[in-house]
């Protein structure tokens, strides 16, 4: 995680004339031409966190780092803003619950959500306006932007890696959730369960719409096209393979880390959660086994809120209590640092398929323990016993008793803090990550080089 203002965007390079069809393939050690595309080139989350570093990292190497996205009013500078996607609404209407959806926003919404011939084309005017790009890095390309781009990719013979954070291709509403419990109806690709139980905001009309274009994108065979797929978790790769993806295209790269080298002065007295305030992060479960255990520090719970998540949330908490539960809303940079780093452990009390959450990385890099269920890929994140306790998801009880046993002893929390700490140098690198990505994309690029020759 960067701690540091994250406001900002590097530049990158100026765009230039398309050169010809005759160029040499980069060597590892060469420089490249990257295309980064993503549907939001603003801070909305962990996958911008990335992109920002990812931007960053590879321009301070010799890369050549170009961004590809919706043009919205607080995007961060760039010199190819002038070539992103136009937004389906307006240029403030971010996200879906802002969408005024009149007829003509409607249509475009959908056209992104299912399969966009705008994104192509504007895709394809960039493409022909740039030099070379030797390989495409796809993150979160979904509904605002379309997996259509991924034809415009190829038919300029781009290699294209796709990085997965969650389960988008595989599940109708992405979490593997289903009436609060996991669920792997759809994983094998029948997604005609997700209309029938109306997976996606509880809509029927609205899980038909998702799950219609599901269905396109797999007869077009749009992710048949993608030579690569970075996965941060074993667990992912499985469900990948799973649902009939090649295991030889899927690549397990763990989320690299900023780990600071001095961290805040602060006297560790509180209980942490943050990310998400949503309802697949088992929160309730946590509140309500908080205030049964009866331990001293305070609960502090740092995020934003999703669908009334916030309010529910503190209809849980008993008046008793409700001087030391703490709703902080959305923190970043140095106040963050300080609650992370201040905390005497954090706790993850997933009840979905968590797939490698940033905030179990960011809170062992602080030397904070981690509390976390037994789910999805937080035990390839989380040695139990030794940086941090598992539980079972959803399990009110052992979360009572695990609560109970991390306030219990010091001394064994600040050795946890520390072999957390060691975790993460070892496998959470940011030079071990961009070994792994840049091997990746040289690989690629050297291959379609030599099958174009």
């Amino acid at each position: 995680m960067t701690w540091t203002d994250l406001n900002e965007c590097p530049r990158t390079f100026q765009v230039g004339e398309k050169s010809g069809m005759n160029v040499k393939a980069p060597s590892q050690k060469c420089s490249m031409n990257v295309l980064f595309c993503n549907k939001y080139f603003f801070l909305n989350g962990g996958t911008e966190k990335y992109l920002q570093s990812m931007l960053h990292e590879l321009s301070a190497l010799g890369h050549t780092a170009i961004p590809f996205s919706v043009r919205y009013a607080n995007s961060w500078p760039s010199p190819y803003s002038e070539y992103f996607l136009n937004p389906p609404g307006s240029s403030e209407e971010t996200h879906f619950k802002h969408l005024r959806l009149g007829l003509f926003n409607a249509i475009r919404y959908l056209d992104r959500s299912i399969y966009s011939l705008d994104a192509r084309k504007a895709l394809s005017r960039f493409l022909d306006r740039l030099q070379t790009v030797h390989v495409a890095y796809l993150l979160n390309i979904y509904n605002y932007m379309s997996p259509s781009i991924i034809h415009t990719l190829k038919k300029h013979d781009i290699p294209v890696v796709l990085r997965l954070g969650d389960y988008n291709l595989l599940c109708p509403s992405y979490l593997f959730l289903r009436k609060g419990k996991p669920c792997q109806l759809c994983m094998k690709g029948d997604y005609f369960h997700g209309v029938r139980y109306r997976c996606v905001k509880g809509s029927f009309a609205v899980s038909a719409v998702r799950v219609a274009g599901m269905y396109l994108q797999h007869w077009l065979r749009v992710y048949h096209l993608v030579d690569a797929f970075v996965v941060p978790s074993d667990f992912m790769r499985q469900c990948l393979v799973a649902g009939g993806f090649p295991a030889r295209r899927i690549h397990v790269m763990r989320t690299p880390v900023h780990q600071p080298l001095k961290l805040p002065e602060v006297k560790r007295n509180h209980v942490l959660y943050f990310g998400r305030i949503a309802f697949e992060k088992g929160l309730d479960t946590l509140v309500t086994a908080y205030q049964r255990s009866g331990i001293h520090p305070h609960l502090i719970l740092a995020g934003n809120s999703f669908d009334g998540e916030q309010e529910r949330l503190r209809r849980l908490v008993l008046p008793e209590w409700q001087h030391r539960i703490h709703f902080v809303g959305f923190q970043e940079g140095d106040r963050l640092l300080e609650l992370v780093a201040g905390a005497l452990f954090s706790v993850v009390p997933s009840r979905w398929y968590d797939n490698a959450p940033q905030s179990i990385c960011e809170s062992l890099a602080c030397g904070t323990p981690v509390l976390a269920s037994q789910i999805g890929a937080i035990p390839e994140q989380v040695q139990d016993g030794v940086t941090g306790r598992l539980f079972t998801s959803d399990c009110e009880e052992e979360l009572l008793d695990a609560l109970r046993w991390m306030a219990s002893d010091p001394r064994r929390l600040e050795q946890m803090g520390q072999a957390g700490r060691r975790f993460i140098a070892e496998h959470h690198s940011m030079h071990q990550h961009l070994k792994q990505l840049l091997g990746l994309f040289s690989g690629l690029a050297k291959h379609e080089s030599q099958r174009g020759i």
